[in-house]
């Protein structure tokens, strides 16, 4: 595991960070949401992303492309 991992900050302290920084192009958080058809939305939280995805691997590819950490 990286060292990296925002998981080491409290669920509150990420949540403020991706709320302080909502919107001015900054890439935070990205989300992957099952939606009822079977696909998958996928949203950033720099507001300037959002696609479907057919599933959940192929939304978390996207995702990681969009921040550039592929």
């Amino acid at each position: 595991m990286s060292d990296d991992n925002v998981m080491y900050d409290s669920p509150t302290e990420f949540l403020h960070e991706v709320a302080e920084k909502s919107g001015s192009g900054i890439c935070v958080a990205q989300s992957v949401i099952p939606l009822d058809d079977g696909t998958y939305v996928c949203a950033c939280s720099c507001q300037a992303w959002e696609v479907i995805a057919p599933g959940r691997e192929e939304g978390l590819e996207l995702a990681r492309k969009h921040t550039g950490s592929l």
